[in-house]
């Protein structure tokens, strides 16, 4: 007897193994007639689906997906409830509006409040015939689909049904079916709509279809194809929700056997994990979901021979809230500046926030930041929570300046605010790199130049940079600079080297103050609500060059990161006369202190003054201000001493580090050597346990003066092959990033020191044999 294609379809949307789906799929085909409609009704599918490069971001898609239903649900019902025509003009306007979270931020919301929206997406791992495949599901409690919405929706390509909804996180992403591509075997998907969103007519059924990849055949196609299972009219076949069980309303789509072996760890390691590609990827969602371990391989070494559980959960609510919930244990210093960036159709906003990480004295880790992000890729690009894009360390050491910082500083980059024309030339649709066009550029150098006037991160690099050099003496470092000065000359080394680091025109740089080791500045009394601003400057007027950018000093009593917990609270600017001063950049308040920068316009001319006032907007539409009168200044002289505009080389200072600072720059036997440039000087700091060079000194048989002799000889050529190479990379595309292109420059700097030692022994030998 055939089985019923109800019973059939019922079984399907319940399974979550491969092969019993596969098993009941045949009879459906035979049996019921059921067939295959291919993916977006496109035969040609192949190349919109395979375009992500990236399984985790592939997967965050339908994460995403799964948030949006949740809050078009809200968006559905209350529009039908209310007459009102306003919508939230964005996705955290809504969720601050429609489940009462301030300022749109997870971070802001008690554990018990996240854990009880998380309820409405979860992602579940489960177990496979492959362990690194691993199937995985997310469900949401959104809107649903009807069976004849599917195809227009979660089976479509490129549909862009979410364009005119600015309440919602998506838009810019190909959409859920890339996820496709890294589980060809089969992709489930069951969905149940709303019963209160049921159009007259609209009877209440299961949606349930399978879809896959059909290879097809390669002697008559150059691709195969993804595709869907149908009923012979077509269309997606579905059940009654007694037949199934009663699911909730909602989606559910699970991935069989999904390709993601990067992540395939254990549910709550911290690297390596789903967890981790979760809270790095969506960095800070505007829900939070629950994320679930139900491998009872993975449990059963979790419990280590207890008795095992069904389940491991974890709340996911991004990094950003993380960091939030860190600050008093790991995060030493952490700001938010909103920083303005020229566009072609006008002037734009990104908002950026950043953290530096403690080094834990218990736990010490070379890099800190990896239980985070990528400590590659420390910069993170976002549009409303989920990472569109990242940037390479190299934008701390080398754009900042700040290379005693590069392995502690996190920065997120916040899109949200940018005009759409701003968004189209950045976004890419596979989210997982910004377009490399010359508005970025723009963006890159607007947020270096506003990060470098918080004075905390300059007191905190110089503090680590202090520590470094704290065991070697300034005679010794003397003494190795005037060898190193004498290697220059003789090579003629960096004189054809242009101007580097900060960009070739840092015009809008303002002259560097010493920290030293000065401590920040007292926190101010704070209340929930601010009373009061002023300005804090001691120079009034403010004076404005033409050609740089200043500062002003805010004082408040507003609390910590008033703006970043209220949506609608503001902190602006405006000149009198109007037009000849513009806000650069301005940060959140920390410790009742906040900063502005501004600079002249191109209207503005020497000798013109006014004033300038700061207001504060709070959301209760209460309006607090302050007042302070500018001059606008001369550009600096330049010196007329020579129409060169090439660097000026400082000599650097090689320094020697031992197997027991190792820890301090990461380092094992096999590291080489790392230029360190800030603002004050160059450090090129060498490590004098490398296995090369510990093998030649402790194989030779060498005394105490041969040894030191080579040491130091070591110690100078390495140092200043080091040096020659960073000058040439600096500023340069290498074509390679993250720990791809640090693990080319280390292996280059491996046949550096094997060049040297090979020369060194050569030139020891010569001399014992004259």
């Amino acid at each position: 007897m055939k089985k019923d294609a109800s019973a059939l379809l019922a079984a399907l949307a319940k399974t979550r193994n491969l092969s019993e789906a596969l098993d009941l799929i045949p009879s459906l085909e035979h049996d019921h007639g059921f067939k295959w409609r291919a993916v977006g009704d496109r035969e040609n599918n192949y190349g919109s689906i395979n375009i992500g490069s990236d399984p985790g971001h592939a997967l965050v898609e339908r994460v995403t997906n799964a948030i949006d239903a949740v809050i078009e649900y809200q968006a559905l019902t209350r529009s039908k409830r209310s007459k009102a025509k306003g919508l939230p003009a964005s996705p955290r306007e809504a969720v601050e509006t429609w489940f009462k979270m301030p300022g749109g931020r997870i971070s802001n919301l008690t554990i018990k409040r996240r854990q009880e929206l998380a309820d409405d997406v979860v992602l579940r791992i489960f177990e496979s015939a492959q362990r690194k495949h691993p199937t995985i599901e997310v469900q949401d409690r959104g809107i649903g689909l009807t069976p004849a919405q599917m195809p227009r929706t979660i089976l479509s390509l490129g549909e862009g049904n979410k364009i005119d909804k600015p309440y919602l996180a998506g838009a810019y992403g190909q959409g859920g079916s890339t996820a496709l591509a890294f589980s060809p075997r089969g992709c489930l998907l069951v969905s149940r709509r709303q019963r209160d969103l049921l159009a007259e007519g609209e009877v209440d059924v299961i949606a349930v279809t399978f879809a896959r990849y059909n290879d097809l055949d390669p002697e008559k196609n150059k691709n195969g194809r993804y595709e869907y299972l149908v009923q012979p009219n077509n269309e997606i076949a579905f059940v009654s929700p007694k037949n199934a069980g009663m699911p909730e309303c909602g989606t559910s789509v699970v991935h069989f056997e999904m390709h993601i072996p990067q992540y395939s760890a254990r549910l709550t390691q911290v690297t390596g994990s789903l967890w981790w590609l979760l809270q790095n990827t969506l960095f800070d969602p505007v829900l939070p979901i629950w994320a679930e371990e139900r491998r009872p391989s993975m449990l059963d070494k979790a419990t280590k021979g207890e008795k095992s559980k069904e389940r491991d959960a974890r709340t996911i609510a991004g990094n950003f809230t993380r960091l939030s919930d860190d600050k008093k244990d790991r995060v030493e210093h952490q700001d938010s500046i909103d920083v303005h960036v020229p566009f072609a159709l006008g002037d734009t906003t990104v908002k950026v926030n950043y953290w530096v990480i403690r080094q834990d004295p218990n736990a010490p880790s070379a890099q800190p930041i990896d239980a985070y992000v990528d400590p590659y890729k420390p910069v993170t690009f976002t549009f409303f929570g989920q990472t569109h894009g990242t940037d390479e360390r190299r934008f701390t050491s080398e754009r900042l300046q700040l290379p005693y910082l590069a392995k502690f500083l996190i920065i997120q980059v916040e899109l949200d605010n940018l005009t759409a024309q701003a968004r189209r030339e950045l976004l890419s649709t596979t989210r997982d790199r910004l377009k490399q066009l010359s508005f970025f550029e723009v963006m890159r150098e607007c947020i270096r130049t506003a990060l470098s006037e918080d004075p905390e991160l300059v007191r905190l690099h110089d503090e680590r940079k202090e520590r470094v050099l704290s065991r070697h003496s300034e005679s010794e470092q003397a003494k190795m600079r005037e060898r190193f000065a004498r290697l220059m000359e003789k090579f003629k080394a960096g004189i054809d080297t242009n101007a580097k680091g900060k960009g070739a025109n840092d015009k809008g740089r303002r002259e560097s103050e010493s920290s030293g080791s000065r401590e920040p500045l007292p926190s101010l009394p704070t209340k929930n609500k601010p009373t009061f601003i002023r300005i804090g400057n001691t120079q009034k007027p403010i004076l404005l060059r033409l050609d740089r950018h200043a500062l002003i000093r805010l004082e408040s009593d507003a609390p910590d990161g008033y703006l970043g917990s209220h949506v609608h609270a503001k902190l602006t600017l405006g000149s009198d006369p109007d037009g000849i001063v513009a806000l650069e950049s301005r940060s959140d308040f920390r410790g009742g202190r906040a900063r502005m920068t501004v600079r002249p316009t191109a209207r503005a001319k020497v000798g013109d003054s006014g004033t300038l006032t700061v207001f504060l907007f709070t959301p209760e539409e209460k309006q607090l201000t302050a007042k302070v009168t500018f001059k606008i200044e001369k550009p600096e002289e330049q010196s007329t001493g020579g129409s060169s505009t090439k660097a000026k080389v400082q000599v650097p200072a090689p320094i020697p580090v031992h197997r027991d600072e190792w820890k301090t720059f990461g380092w094992t036997e096999v590291d080489v050597a790392l230029v360190a440039e800030d603002e004050k000087d160059t450090r090129i700091y060498v490590n004098m346990d490398n296995r090369h060079l510990y093998r030649l000194l402790h194989g030779g048989k060498y005394q105490e003066v041969g040894v030191k002799r080579m040491s130091n000889n070591y110690l100078l050529y390495t140092a200043f092959y080091a040096w020659m190479k960073h000058l040439y990379e600096s500023g340069r595309d290498l074509k390679l990033e993250g720990k791809e292109l640090e693990d080319y420059q280390r292996a280059e700097m491996d046949r550096v020191a094997q060049t040297v030692i090979h020369s060194m022994s050569s030139a020891s030998r010569t001399e014992e044999e004259d």
